[in-house]
């Protein structure tokens, strides 16, 4: 009988994104956006279940794209029928 957690380590959350230990610790490292924000615990990087799961919805809602840069594109012009 395996008790349900609230807290997650990188192994737990690597199950839960479908990666690698290796890519969750290197996603820390270089400090990824599509990681959610963590906290440490001693000296392991912990996440609550219910915080990533709130990333993940936001994430799949689009609100953690950058807003694109430069003018707004003009419609390109048409050939005019006579």
């Amino acid at each position: 009988m395996s008790e349900e957690t609230e807290v997650l380590t990188v192994e737990g959350l690597a199950k839960l994104l479908g990666r690698t230990e290796a890519s969750i610790r290197e996603g820390i490292r270089r400090g990824v956006p599509w990681l959610p924000k963590s906290f440490k615990m001693g000296n392991r990087h912990c996440w609550l279940k219910e915080d990533v799961r709130k990333f993940l919805r936001e994430f799949r809602d689009g609100e953690h794209q950058k807003p694109k840069t430069g003018r707004k594109r003009k419609a390109p012009p048409s050939l005019r029928v006579a």
